[in-house]
């Protein structure tokens, strides 16, 4: 009995020998693809997916912290970049889940596949539909669209320097207006991204968590991308900003004039020139 019970025991600590450390092991990396597939599929697309609101609610909740988590160890070993590849598998899967926060319900507003084109008109109150649709949702999700959003800027952010490698090593006849472009089109997103970040911080209905996160993140971007904008663009994030309403919430202050900071004293370089 003794013996039977001693190696039934043998065989539980073994069990929990092998199988701790596998758990322990998962990598950010795997953590994060697997949070994002886990939440993709919970949510479906926006066209067909439910409503956000109807789904678990925890699960969501236990989905987008393990995606944070993930990401304060993106760039390093633990969860190293890869150049376009990862731009591909981090960068827009988190793109397509905060668009998918931002424009929940909106299947809601589509118009019949057999409807007449659109009037002017018609156009006008679908779009003034669809804006205040997003700014609903972006406050009645603020925690997924901020991680989400944030994490989305971060990423691209460590991207830059793949970006202005590959477009440094292409012949000049390589460099087309559409690839230009594309860069063209980061930065502004970047840049727009980073005035509503800032904008946020001054937002009364933004939580303390979510102001919290966006003061961390803006201290992690503010360089690397005011170094990506070309000086016009710089000129405009800093006169924009300038122009928002004043606050007296000391924190807010401080990352404003980060941000304002890394605008006016960081060099124009790698992305910048392209």
């Amino acid at each position: 009995m003794m013996k039977t019970t001693l190696k039934a025991g043998l065989a539980a600590a073994l069990v929990i020998l092998a199988c701790g450390p596998l758990a322990a092991q998962e990598s950010p990396q795997q953590a994060f693809t697997a949070a994002v597939g886990s939440l993709t599929q919970r949510l479906g697309p926006v066209e067909s997916g439910l409503e956000i609101a109807t789904t678990d609610a925890a699960a969501n909740a236990a989905d987008l912290a393990a995606i944070e988590q993930a990401l304060d160890a993106f760039g390093t070993p633990a969860f190293p970049l890869d150049g376009f590849a990862t731009f591909e598998s981090v960068c827009e899967p988190l793109n397509r889940l905060s668009v998918r926060h931002v424009l929940d319900g909106a299947s809601a507003l589509r118009r019949p596949a057999d409807a007449a084109p659109p009037s002017a008109a018609e156009i006008q109150t679908f779009t003034a539909q669809l804006q205040t649709l997003q700014l609903q949702n972006a406050a009645r999700y603020q925690d997924a669209v901020t991680v989400l959003s944030a994490g989305g800027l971060r990423c691209m952010v460590k991207h830059f320097p793949t970006l202005s490698a590959f477009l440094a090593g292409l012949p000049e006849a390589e460099r087309t207006p559409i690839r230009i472009d594309g860069a063209r089109k980061m930065r502004q997103g970047g840049a727009q991204t980073l005035i509503g970040f800032t904008m946020a911080l001054r937002d009364p209905a933004t939580t303390p968590a979510n102001k919290a996160r966006l003061s961390t993140y803006l201290a992690e971007v503010a360089d690397p991308l005011a170094a990506a904008l070309t000086p016009e663009l710089r000129a405009y994030v800093t006169a924009t900003i300038d122009q928002l309403p004043a606050t007296q919430d000391a924190d807010a202050l401080a990352t404003t004039a980060l941000v304002t900071t890394a605008m006016a004293t960081t060099a124009c370089e790698d992305l910048c020139r392209y």
